[in-house]
């Protein structure tokens, strides 16, 4: 991995910051002026390594990760996935977060389920420099021979089969399995299954949000528990980092 007070990991944090904050106010936030701050966010300029760290120092002295995505999010007693899965500034937050979380865990493949995640995995590849999976309700014929597992959706009342090409995943390889919102995470145990007979090895679990702790019980469950890392919690008062 990157070090993280890298030109490279600053820019694509201040890249998020700019969800919730104008360049003005992060110009008083952070001591540096709009017009620099709008080069770094645009990536036509990275910052020196002082500067990078300072920037980090800043963001994380005041909060400004975590206040960015309660003002992003919101406080909805119904919370719309949408808003932290087909967001890119947000996914990069979250990408972030996950990569220093989790900076001693090797990854080779990202994978996830469903299609809807394709996004979260994405970004995450590209922070764990590592390959991305992306697991279906359809077996395309394609796809040539196929891993196959199910699970029990008490939600949706049915058994829904999940598939992945065959040799989508490598022997031995390091797997990340990433899910954007999760409130029982019924699917881990087809996840897992998939991992499986690929031969290949679960590194961590993600969850990006967790809506109440129902997963719990599935990752004890499925002996687990203590390989699932979850980022952001919902609360009455909001969201707030599970860090």
């Amino acid at each position: 991995m990157e070090a993280e007070e890298s030109s490279y990991i600053a820019a694509k944090l201040l890249n998020g910051l700019k969800e919730a904050y104008t360049f003005k106010e992060l110009e008083e936030l952070l001591g540096i002026p709009a017009q620099v701050l709008w080069r770094y966010t645009s990536f036509a300029q990275f910052p020196e390594r002082q500067t990078a760290k300072k920037i980090l120092e800043g963001v994380r002295a005041q909060g400004l990760i975590e206040k960015t995505l309660q003002r992003a999010l919101g406080k909805q007693s119904a919370f719309e996935e949408w808003r932290l899965l087909f967001n890119p500034r947000l996914l990069n937050i979250v990408g972030y977060l996950a990569w220093r979380k989790l900076s001693d865990v090797d990854v080779d493949v990202v994978l996830t389920f469903p299609e809807k995640n394709s996004a979260l995995a994405a970004i995450l590849g590209e922070w764990f420099s590592a390959g991305v999976c992306v697991a279906s309700e359809r077996g395309w014929t394609s796809w040539g021979k196929l891993l196959t597992a199910q699970y029990l959706s008490l939600e949706r009342g049915e058994i829904v089969h999940v598939h992945l090409p065959k040799d989508a995943l490598e022997k031995d390889s390091k797997v990340l399995i990433a899910k954007g919102v999760a409130t029982n995470f019924e699917s881990l145990s087809a996840l897992l299954s998939l991992v499986e007979q690929a031969k290949a090895h679960l590194s961590a679990v993600l969850i990006a949000v967790a809506l109440s702790d129902g997963w719990v019980k599935t990752a004890e469950r499925l002996g687990v528990l203590g390989k699932v890392h979850v980022l952001l919690e919902k609360t009455p008062e909001g969201f707030r980092l599970a860090l």
